[in-house]
């Protein structure tokens, strides 16, 4: 498959933190590379992990937030910024922000998107409304 792909036209993968859509991927287009757009909510992260056998190229679109790589590493990050992620090399991505941080992240090769996240809620069928909710502390109450 070649052309445009529209967000609308892909399923959608809801975390415990945001949501995934993967616009190019093996599985869709038998590409080598993949890509798609990650949104990380208001005081949430993306738990550590890391890719075997892809690299990792992670570019902000929006918000603001941290990005771990490997064990010594975190570095703030903002539009406009790119994190490159070796292969094998463990990180981790927080929203320090209000807004959600909005990444457009690929693989080469692809194949990390094409795995069903266990932490997954649910699959979003293509076109489907998606809701993602965020934890408010009143903390006017708080002990």
């Amino acid at each position: 498959m070649t052309g445009v792909v529209n967000a609308n036209d892909v399923e959608t993968t809801v975390l415990s933190w945001g949501v995934a859509k993967w616009l190019v991927s093996q599985k869709t287009h038998g590409s080598t590379l993949s890509c798609g757009e990650v949104v990380v909510l208001p005081g949430k992260s993306h738990e550590w992990h890391d890719h075997p056998e892809s690299d990792e190229i992670v570019y902000v679109l929006s918000g603001h937030g941290s990005f771990g790589v490997g064990e010594n590493l975190r570095m703030p990050i903002g539009p406009g910024d790119a994190v490159y992620v070796p292969t094998g090399v463990g990180h981790d991505s927080h929203n320090t922000g209000w807004e959600p941080l909005r990444l457009l992240v690929m693989y080469s090769p692809a194949g990390p998107e094409s795995g069903t996240p266990e932490t997954a809620h649910l699959i979003a069928a293509p076109g489907a409304p998606v809701l993602m909710h965020t934890d408010v502390v009143d903390t006017e109450s708080a002990p």
